[in-house]
């Protein structure tokens, strides 16, 4: 019957509609993002080979016979719109016709101001260049790039992915696109992806593709669910001590830099690369980014949440806390504010929250939550440098290596928190004990997974992992050691080296 009634209204459509006209300025705008439409298989710019792993999965969902709209969300400069312009490419390979693709980036004002919107540029495609009307024939391939900036853009995506059969993929900066839009109109209708910085794995694949050659295939991170995810660790603990020391020295460098692309592309000099993330970060996505999307009455407030996270990253704190400090550095605020600038900045995917294991009945912004920047490179950029990950303190390194693991610590229906609890439930006169990560799935089984970045580990550094593994029937618990590599079948727990750990994923 739906169907039947989107025919109808399609059809008169057609006979009603006058034909569409651009302005010469839209057109040829247009005409310059889908230069595929004057000469085929030309994307430009031109894309680099290499593909992330959530690209390719889009990738294969839009073989499929399905009409879900795609979602990719991330902060900027981390490839979302290289990623469109791959998929974009890779589908005229397919033999998908270059006229049925349409990309448009509507971070142009020009774009924004088109009367009428998304639904007078796609009828005007359909028109001039599909040379059809919408809704017959093959499903066109519509890519619209910071879709968030189009005022009103759920209800035009809404009604067009409603009224005709059309394959679509949205990007924007800011998880917003589902919290704020897919939650109401979109519910149901759309397939949402992150797209963070890169991980180390991936930088080295992308930038040396010689290192990557030996390394057994990437895993997911619900592999580490699974016994056989030992099978890959012991795979690149193998790796000869020459490659190892190469890919450590690829390690100490993401480290200080993190994974944004144009850090290891070329793009960025090497001077230079600190004053990159801080603007990309301070001026682009703190100052106009987020105030964009969010009523921010204090922008100097949320970059100083975004230090105060930076300076502590990896570590447990409270609202309250973060509260009494703002107000120590000359802020007159309160923990309701200081709280919706911590959720902007976790909207904005600049940080992660992870909360008490297992969670309680009711929410306390009083409790302790576990605050990580979402990628490293940032508060290195900030401070002016790092310290040395392989002679430091471990003290002072536990944190920011927490910072490197939580990177990976991330998958499809995957919940990620961190626990804290008495040796003795409920006796607060026995020893605390605690795990940095628990990856929680949706069948409610859980991984944990602790980081003790130290050239000896002792019984008392298992202790954790091993009371949570009783307590909560956990399959196996890992712990992230500098060097260690050992399987303990009695206490079911995996100790791998960080180098390892991060490039399983």
């Amino acid at each position: 019957m739906v169907q039947a009634i989107n025919a109808f209204i399609t059809s008169a459509e057609a006979k009603t509609r006058e034909p569409l006209k651009l302005s010469q300025e839209v057109i040829d705008v247009l005409t310059d993002l889908n230069s595929w439409w004057a000469e085929p298989g030309l994307v430009r710019p031109s894309p680099p080979a290499y593909r992330r792993r959530p690209i390719l999965e889009i990738e294969n969902r839009l073989k499929g016979p399905g009409r879900l709209i795609e979602v990719l969300k991330g902060p900027r400069q981390v490839g979302k719109t290289t990623g469109l312009h791959q998929i974009i490419q890779d589908l005229m390979k397919r033999s998908v016709p270059p006229r049925e693709i349409l990309f448009v980036r509507f971070d142009l004002e020009v774009l924004r101001g088109v009367p009428g919107g998304l639904r007078t540029i796609a009828h005007w495609f359909a028109d001039e260049v599909m040379k059809r009307p919408l809704g017959k024939g093959a499903e066109p391939y519509i890519f619209l790039d910071e879709v968030h900036k189009l005022r009103r853009w759920q209800e035009e995506v809404k009604h067009l992915g409603d009224t005709f059969p059309v394959r679509m993929v949205l990007t924007g900066s800011s998880s917003v696109l589902v919290a704020r839009g897919g939650r109401e109109s979109l519910a149901g209708r759309i397939f949402s992806t992150e797209i963070p910085p890169f991980a180390f794995r991936e930088v080295v694949e992308a930038w040396k593709p010689a290192l990557a050659e030996p390394l057994p295939k990437p895993r997911r991170f619900a592999d580490a669910f699974e016994p056989g995810f030992r099978g890959a660790i012991e795979e690149i603990n193998a790796l000869k001590a020459q490659q190892k020391l190469a890919l450590k020295r690829q390690l100490d460098r993401y480290f200080n830099r993190g994974g944004y692309p144009r850090l290891h592309s070329g793009e960025v000099e090497e001077d230079r690369w600190a004053d990159y993330l801080t603007q990309t970060v301070f001026d682009n996505v703190l100052g106009a980014d987020i105030p964009d999307l969010f009523p921010v009455q204090d922008p100097r407030l949320l970059r100083q949440v975004y230090l105060l996270v930076a300076r502590n990253t990896g570590t447990e704190i409270s609202q309250p806390t973060l509260t009494q400090m703002a107000n120590s550095a000359g802020f007159q605020t309160t923990q309701p504010t200081v709280g919706r600038y911590l959720h902007y900045l976790a909207d904005a995917l600049l940080i992660r929250e992870f909360r008490r294991y297992p969670l309680s009945k009711k929410a306390s912004a009083r409790l302790p939550a576990k605050l990580a920047l979402s990628d490293l490179g940032v508060r290195n950029a900030i401070f002016r440098g790092a310290p040395s990950l392989w002679e430091s303190d471990p003290v002072v390194l536990g944190p920011l290596v927490e910072t490197l693991v939580q990177s990976v610590v991330r998958d499809h229906n995957l919940q990620v928190h961190f626990w804290r609890d008495y040796r003795e439930p409920g006796n607060r006169k026995s020893p605390p004990v605690e795990v940095d990560f628990v990856a929680e799935r949706a069948d409610g089984v859980c991984l944990p997974v602790e980081v003790k970045f130290r050239r000896r580990i002792d019984a008392q550094d298992k202790a954790g992992v091993r009371l949570f593994i009783e307590r909560f029937e956990a399959p196996q618990g890992i712990i992230v050691t500098r060097d260690l590599f050992e399987w303990d079948a009695g206490s079911r727990i995996l100790c791998v080296p960080l180098l390892e750990f991060l490039l399983a994923f």
